[in-house]
């Protein structure tokens, strides 16, 4: 076979098990994803419990100053209990003070609350804890496998590319710039189909011209299908070689 044919053809098998390697690459991610997907629900799940955690704890804190601040004001009130001069102002201050006693009856409450809250939070929180171990070390082995698998394809990539740029560096340049383009920016065409016996494009099964057909086979230059693009080179060259 046309020892040009021969070169690009095994240019574009290069390129095929490149693609098909990095269709095998890509078909990891997924796999890595759903073996997180637990782990990020139940971060997610921790991490929105800590914040709350946090949050219950700020408020008990704020409700305890509050409180100390009422029995402060408290205390006032009792002071002027003792200087009043008339029922009057006796039951004002009494008044005063009852209000104030349930204002702290009230932060008292909401505190101990909050302190249950927090209590059971923390055990919750122990509990995820414990769970998120238990599917870390469940998980790891088969992430790991997975990451092994993905090292090898892309080592096994790296190697199809350097033998690519190794053999695509020993082309004419202009060959090689055909090719490319017929291959497409995406590199995902087919550059190279057989001229069938029967004189048929082996791409699009457009019947080539006599003329056309000729050419193709003598190798002096390459022949594009004028249908569907693709370099031809004659089928039955390539069964004999």
């Amino acid at each position: 076979m046309n020892e040009l044919y021969e070169s690009l053809l095994e240019l574009q098998r290069l390129d095929d098990e490149i693609r098909r390697s990095e269709a095998r690459l890509n078909e990891m991610k997924p796999k890595i994803d759903e073996i997180d997907a637990p782990l990020t629900a139940l971060q997610s799940e921790i991490e929105t419990s800590r914040a709350r955690l946090s949050e219950m704890r700020e408020k008990q804190k704020k409700l305890e100053q509050a409180a100390d601040n009422k029995r402060e004001r408290l205390k006032s009130y009792e002071a002027r209990m003792e200087r009043v001069r008339n029922p009057r102002e006796e039951a004002a201050a009494r008044t005063e003070m009852d209000l104030v006693k349930r204002a702290i009856d009230a932060d008292e409450q909401e505190s101990l609350e909050l302190l249950e809250q927090s209590r059971r939070t923390d055990l919750k929180l122990d509990d995820m804890d414990r769970s998120l171990q238990k599917v870390k070390d469940e998980a790891d082995p088969r992430r790991q496998e997975i990451l092994a698998a993905q090292q090898g394809i892309q080592d096994e990539i790296a190697r199809l590319r350097d033998q690519r740029n190794n053999h695509a560096g020993r082309l004419n340049p202009n060959t090689l710039r055909l090719y490319d383009r017929v291959r497409g920016p995406q590199g995902n065409r087919r550059a190279l189909a057989p001229l069938k016996s029967d004189g048929a494009c082996g791409n699009c099964f457009n019947v080539v011209p006599l003329q056309e057909r000729s050419e193709i086979r003598s190798g002096r230059e390459l022949r594009r299908c004028e249908a569907c693009g693709v370099i031809l080179y004659p089928e039955d060259e390539a069964t004999q070689g």
